[in-house]
């Protein structure tokens, strides 16, 4: 038995921290972990669990998480660190910037056997991939328990 995966669940990117933007991190492993953002499911397919819409691989338009990107691929932490650097006269710096998710491709892997308007619904062992380094996944779901493969 599983939980679908409905509008409201919880998600966590690998790539945040609960540090404030600009605050420079201290040593590892000692900066503090990001909190889960939630997952926006559109209500178009008209399924739902607990009177929430389930998703499917396809809800991949994942809102900036309440919390600071570490990832060196996010071009606006890089900009930070680079002027924290030069204002600390070429001290290294690493300074967590604003969460920004660019997500270019769906949900993977899926649930191959449950499908809503032929994609596939989303199962916990999904993840979703961000260009900036992060990888999502989701922590859980507010839904009531159902036989999903």
């Amino acid at each position: 038995m599983a939980n679908p995966i409905v509008n409201g669940s919880m998600i966590k990117c690998s790539m945040a921290c609960s540090l404030p933007p600009g605050a420079p991190i201290p040593k590892a492993p000692s900066y503090p972990p990001g909190m889960p953002g939630t997952l926006m499911v559109s209500p178009a397919s008209k399924v739902f669990s607990s009177n929430q819409p389930i998703a499917t691989i396809m809800d991949n338009k994942v809102l900036p998480f309440q919390m600071s990107c570490m990832s060196n691929s996010n071009p606006t932490v890089q900009a930070a660190s680079q002027a924290a650097t030069t204002a600390a006269m070429g001290t290294p710096m690493f300074v967590p910037a604003p969460c920004t998710p660019t997500i270019a491709s769906p949900w993977s892997p899926g649930c191959s056997k449950c499908k809503i308007s032929s994609k596939s619904m989303l199962n916990s062992g999904s993840k979703l991939t961000c260009s900036m380094g992060g990888s999502i996944e989701i922590v859980n779901t507010p839904a009531m328990k159902l036989k999903i493969p």
